[in-house]
């Protein structure tokens, strides 16, 4: 189940290095929610902030960058049977998800009244929200594939657009109350990832995709300004505290923007020097491969971490242990690597295990 990411293309290593990096972020961000105790380890909640501000928007960039690489080239009739079953793939993992949660978080159980209000998103189940954002993002661009078209096709268009797409932020979102409209316009009532508010980066990773950018001093530029402006929001509040997250301010937007450029730079030069080594080895093995598998199968990854997670809270409410940020990290590459290992076994083509010996004929 990789619907983020699944492209009937040539894979570019770089964008699947980003992700793969944004993956590792967002587990390990999870488990030090889950695991640890910010007010006895604070230095967990600043790596939570600063994950916290990158991590959405990174994902919504790579998706925008890799559905204009997989879809926004083909015409409406080859791309939207793809587009469609990427969305259909995100509303089960979130329905997979919720009812996880409602299981082993909330203690609830799981009869028909329990799972009914997840299957018709009339409630929001805890750290599955961006699940169902994901799959708003694919069915709106499934709904805007002509005007996306146009606008990447217009480079200085495509950035205006992004631009004014800014000015969502300031929807009244105490005014939004109906539980489907928090993923795509956002609420008051409930943490949401809104696409519409973050659908600058999903433009802006399209306009990536299209004119292959790189290093670019305007683009260095730009993002700086735009984070620039977050700190200076963030460093003039007077309670100290970050600019609103649930539902996004226009400074939370604009927050993560010269880090994420700053990824995406890191992930090519990863992905040059990985074939750089690839070329003069004699073992056609790549360097970041685990990362690279992250990144090509992001949907799995944050599914079953959810999953897993999940169900060590549920064990953690009885022998309540809590670990300090390091321990965390550690829990995190654990569990990167036994969802890494489903992946393994699962892989079509994998050479089977060797034959049980009571299988030979003349056995013992």
């Amino acid at each position: 189940m990789s619907g983020l990411e699944k492209i009937p293309v040539k894979r570019e290593t770089s964008i699947d290095l980003f992700k793969g990096l944004l993956v590792i972020g967002m587990v390990y961000c999870h488990s030090l929610q889950f695991f640890s105790d910010q007010q006895i380890y604070p230095a967990g909640q600043r790596w939570i902030d600063v994950i916290n501000l990158l991590t959405f928007s990174g994902f919504v960039f790579s998706f925008g960058y890799v559905s204009q690489l997989a879809y926004y080239g083909k015409s409406f009739r080859q791309a939207a049977p793809r587009m469609l079953l990427t969305g259909i793939k995100m509303l089960i993992a979130f329905w997979l998800s919720g009812a996880a949660y409602r299981l082993l978080i909330d203690g609830r159980p799981l009869g028909w009244e329990g799972i009914k209000p997840i299957l018709l998103v009339q409630e929001m189940p805890g750290w599955s929200e961006f699940l169902i954002s994901f799959a708003y993002l694919t069915f709106m661009g499934l709904v805007l594939f002509a005007p996306l078209k146009w606008a990447v096709r217009r480079k200085s268009a495509g950035f205006l657009i992004a631009l004014l797409l800014l000015g969502t932020t300031f929807i009244p979102y105490g005014a939004i109350h109906a539980v489907k409209l928090g993923p795509l316009l956002g609420t008051r009532d409930f943490a949401s990832f809104p696409v519409v508010p973050y659908f600058p980066y999903y433009l802006i990773g399209m306009l990536f995709a299209k004119y292959r950018t790189g290093w670019d001093w305007r683009v260095l530029a730009g993002a700086a300004a735009a984070s620039g402006l977050f700190a200076w929001r963030w460093l003039g509040a007077e309670d100290g505290l970050l600019p609103e997250r649930f539902p996004p301010s226009v400074w939370w937007i604009l927050g993560p923007a010269v880090l994420l450029y700053g990824y995406y730079l890191l992930a090519r030069l990863l992905e040059r020097f990985s074939d750089g080594l690839l070329a003069r080895s004699p073992y056609p093995v790549r360097l970041f491969r685990p990362l690279e598998a992250m990144g090509s199968n992001v949907l799995w990854f944050l599914l079953m971490s959810n999953l897993l997670i999940f169900a060590i809270a549920a064990s953690q409410r009885t022998y309540g242990f809590m670990i300090p940020p390091g321990t965390a990290f550690g829990v995190t590459l654990i569990l990167l690597a036994i969802i890494g290992y489903s992946l393994w076994i699962m892989r079509p083509g994998r050479p089977a295990g060797k034959r049980d010996r009571s299988d030979r004929s003349g056995s013992r």
